[in-house]
Protein backbone atom coordinates (compact mmCIF):
# COMPACT_ATOMS: atom_id res chain seq x y z
CA UNK A 1 0.00 0.00 0.00
CA UNK A 2 1.16 3.47 -0.73
CA UNK A 3 2.08 6.02 1.94
CA UNK A 4 0.08 9.78 1.02
CA UNK A 5 2.41 10.90 3.27
CA UNK A 6 5.90 10.33 2.52
CA UNK A 7 5.94 13.10 0.30
CA UNK A 8 4.79 16.42 1.44
CA UNK A 9 1.93 18.03 -0.98
CA UNK A 10 4.13 20.62 -2.09
CA UNK A 11 2.71 23.62 -5.00
CA UNK A 12 4.74 25.88 -6.74
CA UNK A 13 2.81 29.46 -8.15
CA UNK A 14 4.73 31.74 -10.40
CA UNK A 15 3.75 35.48 -11.35
CA UNK A 16 5.44 36.15 -14.72
CA UNK A 17 5.36 40.27 -14.80
CA UNK A 18 6.54 41.98 -18.36
CA UNK A 19 6.05 45.68 -19.66
CA UNK A 20 4.26 45.81 -22.04
CA UNK A 21 3.65 50.33 -21.58
CA UNK A 22 2.92 48.86 -18.44
CA UNK A 23 3.60 46.65 -15.99
CA UNK A 24 1.42 43.02 -17.04
CA UNK A 25 1.14 39.75 -15.71
CA UNK A 26 0.12 36.75 -16.96
CA UNK A 27 -3.03 35.32 -16.00
CA UNK A 28 -4.20 31.71 -17.63
CA UNK A 29 -8.20 32.81 -19.14
CA UNK A 30 -8.99 29.06 -19.76
CA UNK A 31 -8.27 28.33 -15.77
CA UNK A 32 -10.65 31.34 -15.10
CA UNK A 33 -8.10 33.46 -13.18
CA UNK A 34 -5.31 31.53 -12.27
CA UNK A 35 -1.37 31.54 -12.31
CA UNK A 36 0.87 28.41 -13.55
CA UNK A 37 0.81 25.83 -10.71
CA UNK A 38 2.94 22.76 -10.39
CA UNK A 39 2.75 20.09 -8.01
CA UNK A 40 6.51 18.96 -6.66
CA UNK A 41 7.34 15.59 -8.03
CA UNK A 42 9.50 13.94 -6.21
CA UNK A 43 13.81 14.49 -6.34
CA UNK A 44 12.55 17.84 -7.96
CA UNK A 45 13.79 21.25 -6.55
CA UNK A 46 11.31 24.11 -6.10
CA UNK A 47 12.83 26.46 -8.72
CA UNK A 48 12.72 23.52 -11.11
CA UNK A 49 8.98 22.87 -10.17
CA UNK A 50 8.49 26.41 -10.48
CA UNK A 51 10.18 26.71 -14.14
CA UNK A 52 7.95 23.60 -15.23
CA UNK A 53 4.61 25.03 -14.12
CA UNK A 54 5.32 28.12 -16.20
CA UNK A 55 6.44 25.94 -19.14
CA UNK A 56 3.51 23.51 -19.15
CA UNK A 57 1.28 26.68 -18.73
CA UNK A 58 2.27 28.68 -21.18
CA UNK A 59 5.58 27.41 -23.55
CA UNK A 60 7.77 30.27 -21.90
CA UNK A 61 11.48 29.39 -20.19
CA UNK A 62 14.64 30.92 -19.48
CA UNK A 63 13.43 33.87 -17.68
CA UNK A 64 14.49 35.40 -14.34
CA UNK A 65 12.70 33.64 -11.79
CA UNK A 66 12.78 34.41 -7.47
CA UNK A 67 11.18 32.82 -4.83
CA UNK A 68 8.81 35.13 -3.23
CA UNK A 69 7.43 33.61 0.07
CA UNK A 70 5.47 30.26 1.57
CA UNK A 71 2.14 30.09 2.41
CA UNK A 72 -0.32 27.35 3.66
CA UNK A 73 -1.58 25.59 0.40
CA UNK A 74 -4.72 23.90 2.49
CA UNK A 75 -7.50 25.53 0.45
CA UNK A 76 -5.73 24.40 -2.55
CA UNK A 77 -5.33 21.51 -1.13
CA UNK A 78 -1.21 21.11 -0.56
CA UNK A 79 -0.12 21.20 2.80
CA UNK A 80 2.27 24.29 1.45
CA UNK A 81 2.62 26.94 -1.72
CA UNK A 82 5.84 28.33 -2.88
CA UNK A 83 5.56 31.43 -4.64
CA UNK A 84 7.59 32.55 -7.06
CA UNK A 85 7.86 36.03 -9.64
CA UNK A 86 9.19 36.08 -12.57
CA UNK A 87 10.43 38.55 -15.16
CA UNK A 88 10.98 39.02 -19.03
CA UNK A 89 11.05 42.19 -21.41
CA UNK A 90 7.77 41.09 -23.60
CA UNK A 91 9.96 40.37 -27.05
CA UNK A 92 11.33 37.30 -24.98
CA UNK A 93 7.94 36.01 -24.25
CA UNK A 94 6.39 34.16 -27.32
CA UNK A 95 3.22 32.01 -25.78
CA UNK A 96 2.88 28.96 -27.11
CA UNK A 97 0.18 27.53 -25.21
CA UNK A 98 -4.13 28.40 -25.74
CA UNK A 99 -6.18 30.16 -22.91
CA UNK A 100 -2.83 32.41 -21.95
CA UNK A 101 -3.34 36.11 -21.47
CA UNK A 102 -1.93 39.27 -19.76
CA UNK A 103 -3.23 41.67 -17.54
CA UNK A 104 -2.89 44.69 -15.41
CA UNK A 105 -1.66 44.41 -11.56
CA UNK A 106 -4.28 47.05 -10.72
CA UNK A 107 -7.99 45.02 -11.75
CA UNK A 108 -6.17 41.92 -9.90
CA UNK A 109 -9.05 41.69 -7.65
CA UNK A 110 -11.46 40.69 -10.69
CA UNK A 111 -9.32 38.64 -11.99
CA UNK A 112 -7.44 36.17 -10.31
CA UNK A 113 -8.84 33.95 -7.50
CA UNK A 114 -7.92 35.18 -4.23
CA UNK A 115 -4.68 33.69 -3.04
CA UNK A 116 -3.66 33.93 -6.12
CA UNK A 117 -4.00 37.77 -6.28
CA UNK A 118 -2.31 38.15 -3.21
CA UNK A 119 0.61 36.70 -4.88
CA UNK A 120 0.23 39.50 -7.60
CA UNK A 121 -0.28 42.24 -5.16
CA UNK A 122 3.42 41.02 -2.98
CA UNK A 123 5.26 40.36 -6.38
CA UNK A 124 4.41 44.14 -7.23
CA UNK A 125 6.01 45.51 -3.55
CA UNK A 126 8.80 43.37 -3.89
CA UNK A 127 9.39 44.66 -7.60
CA UNK A 128 9.01 48.28 -5.73
CA UNK A 129 10.75 48.28 -3.16
CA UNK A 130 14.12 46.55 -4.61
CA UNK A 131 14.70 49.03 -7.47
CA UNK A 132 16.33 51.24 -5.20
CA UNK A 133 18.90 48.35 -4.07
CA UNK A 134 19.06 45.72 -7.15
CA UNK A 135 19.50 45.72 -10.56
CA UNK A 136 15.78 44.06 -10.81
CA UNK A 137 14.59 46.88 -14.05
CA UNK A 138 17.30 45.45 -16.25
CA UNK A 139 15.80 42.14 -16.55
CA UNK A 140 12.68 44.40 -18.41
CA UNK A 141 14.96 45.53 -21.27
CA UNK A 142 16.59 44.19 -23.89
CA UNK A 143 20.03 43.15 -23.79
CA UNK A 144 21.34 46.72 -24.99
CA UNK A 145 18.73 50.04 -23.86
CA UNK A 146 18.42 53.36 -23.64
CA UNK A 147 18.82 55.55 -20.55
CA UNK A 148 15.07 56.47 -21.96
CA UNK A 149 13.77 52.86 -21.74
CA UNK A 150 15.50 52.41 -18.28
CA UNK A 151 13.67 55.37 -16.95
CA UNK A 152 10.76 54.02 -18.36
CA UNK A 153 10.81 50.69 -16.31
CA UNK A 154 11.47 52.66 -13.23
CA UNK A 155 9.00 55.06 -13.40
CA UNK A 156 6.51 52.11 -14.60
CA UNK A 157 7.20 49.71 -11.77
CA UNK A 158 7.46 52.82 -8.90
CA UNK A 159 4.41 54.43 -10.38
CA UNK A 160 6.11 57.96 -10.22
CA UNK A 161 8.03 60.32 -12.79
CA UNK A 162 11.50 60.72 -12.38
CA UNK A 163 13.33 63.93 -12.86
CA UNK A 164 15.88 62.78 -16.38
CA UNK A 165 18.33 64.69 -15.11
CA UNK A 166 18.51 62.74 -11.84
CA UNK A 167 18.00 59.75 -12.88
CA UNK A 168 20.52 59.52 -15.65
CA UNK A 169 22.95 60.99 -12.71
CA UNK A 170 22.25 58.64 -10.59
CA UNK A 171 22.84 55.42 -13.13
CA UNK A 172 26.05 56.71 -14.52
CA UNK A 173 27.15 56.53 -10.87
CA UNK A 174 25.76 53.12 -10.27
CA UNK A 175 27.94 49.58 -10.84
CA UNK A 176 24.87 48.14 -13.44
CA UNK A 177 25.31 49.95 -16.29
CA UNK A 178 27.71 49.97 -18.92
CA UNK A 179 27.85 52.33 -22.24
CA UNK A 180 28.34 50.84 -25.76
CA UNK A 181 29.53 52.91 -28.23
CA UNK A 182 26.43 51.73 -30.32
CA UNK A 183 23.65 54.53 -30.60
CA UNK A 184 20.17 54.06 -31.70
CA UNK A 185 18.00 56.61 -33.87
CA UNK A 186 14.82 56.56 -33.76
CA UNK A 187 12.69 59.14 -36.05
CA UNK A 188 13.85 62.33 -36.19
CA UNK A 189 15.33 62.72 -32.90
CA UNK A 190 19.07 62.74 -31.95
CA UNK A 191 20.79 59.23 -31.75
CA UNK A 192 20.23 57.77 -28.34
CA UNK A 193 23.51 55.92 -26.68
CA UNK A 194 22.72 51.76 -25.89
CA UNK A 195 24.15 50.91 -22.40
CA UNK A 196 24.20 47.14 -20.98
CA UNK A 197 24.23 45.63 -17.67
CA UNK A 198 27.32 44.65 -16.03
CA UNK A 199 28.47 41.58 -16.51
CA UNK A 200 27.97 40.55 -13.49
CA UNK A 201 25.51 38.22 -10.88
CA UNK A 202 23.30 40.41 -10.12
CA UNK A 203 22.43 40.94 -6.38
CA UNK A 204 18.88 40.54 -6.22
CA UNK A 205 18.31 38.18 -3.32
CA UNK A 206 14.94 39.05 -1.19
Amino acid sequence: MNDTNAMPAIHTVVALFTIRERLEFLRLDAERGRLPVGALLPGEGLEACARRALWTATGIEDVFLEQLYTFDGEQAGAQAIVAYYALAPCERLPIRRPGVGWADPAEVTTLLAEEHQIIVQRACERLAGKLEYAPIAYQFLAERFTLGELQAVYEIIGRQALDKRNFRRRMHASAHLVETRDVRRNGPHRPARLYRLRDTQPAVAG
